[in-house]
């Protein structure tokens, strides 16, 4: 939800996420995968102000990422280059969500910057231009329009959103292991084993939409073999969450970060201070939320 925070200029949470399925259908000929995955955006987030200026720059805290590598700089140069206009602006990204931990912040960044500027610019975009814009930046871009849950497919492009999980509480762990150019390696370890039908997601959407739960037995990443195999951080990560009481982790989106749900906010702040106190891990308590940045 958008919010005056000066008189000309206007901020924003850009909210990370959490999959509660990410199944891997296909590979496409365009180097892409076809996905199946349920995503649900979470209550961790960086916080995202936008003013208006003579030119466009970035400004960063909290994590910090080279303004050529930030998507939220390029969003806000795509949308001034689609809308074919001179206007600039002051981008100020306080970031918190870890870095390249699966939980999109980068991504989020971006769509919060979309909307921002769409906003401040008085720009009247329609859907399909803007899931567009959204959808060259990043595969997880076009979700975080809108956030909450949402059944999502293609490489990320295709987006229905679905009808509001019950409160949720989760705990998250984010292992130290560094994965260069992680997506792209990722996809490349799966084997044809791990690739499935797009079903658990189906069912998931059904019974949320048709008023039910979410069993955490349908909660499903296929990446998890994977990073667990590959990186003894991620496997070491998985262990600590079955020692807290998780029963059932997951990673988020390709990792590293690993997330469990749990049953209530204290249940959850307990299990955090184990695994920071007791495995050393860097880890957070998060809930399931439901704004975007914006109606767009």
């Amino acid at each position: 939800m958008l919010k005056n925070s000066a008189e000309s200029s206007l901020s924003a949470k850009a909210f990370g996420k959490i999959n509660l399925t990410l199944e891997v259908t296909a590979r496409r000929t365009d180097g892409f995968h076809e996905i199946n995955s349920i995503i649900q955006t979470i209550s961790l987030s960086d916080e995202v102000t936008v003013g208006h200026d003579s030119d466009l720059s970035l400004e960063q805290s909290g994590y910090v990422l080279e303004p050529e590598s930030d998507l939220a700089l390029r969003a806000a140069t795509l949308l001034r280059t689609h809308a074919e206009i001179s206007e600039g602006a002051m981008i100020k990204v306080r970031k918190k969500l870890p870095l390249s931990s699966g939980l999109g912040g980068g991504s989020s960044d971006a769509a919060t910057v979309l909307a921002i500027l769409s906003s401040l610019w008085g720009l009247t975009l329609n859907k399909a231009d803007i899931s567009s814009l959204a959808g060259s930046l990043g595969s997880d871009v076009p979700f975080f329009l809108k956030g909450g849950t949402a059944y999502v497919q293609g490489r990320g492009e295709i987006v229905r959103a679905m009808t509001r999980i019950p409160k949720t509480w989760f705990v998250l762990c984010v292992p130290e292991v560094t994965i260069p150019c992680k997506t792209a390696t990722m996809y490349s370890l799966l084997e044809d084993s791990d690739f499935t039908s797009g079903g658990l997601s189906r069912k998931i959407e059904a019974r949320v939409n048709g008023g039910g739960d979410f069993p955490e037995e349908f909660l499903f990443n296929a990446f998890d073999r994977v990073a667990i195999t590959k990186y003894r951080a991620v496997a070491s990560a998985f262990n600590a969450m079955h020692a807290v009481g998780v029963k059932e982790p997951h990673l988020a989106g390709s990792g590293p970060t690993v997330y469990g749900i749990v049953n209530s906010q204290e249940s959850a702040r307990a299990m955090q201070l184990l695994l920071q106190l007791k495995y050393g891990l860097d880890a957070y308590v998060a809930e399931s939320v439901f704004d975007g940045p914006a109606s767009i």
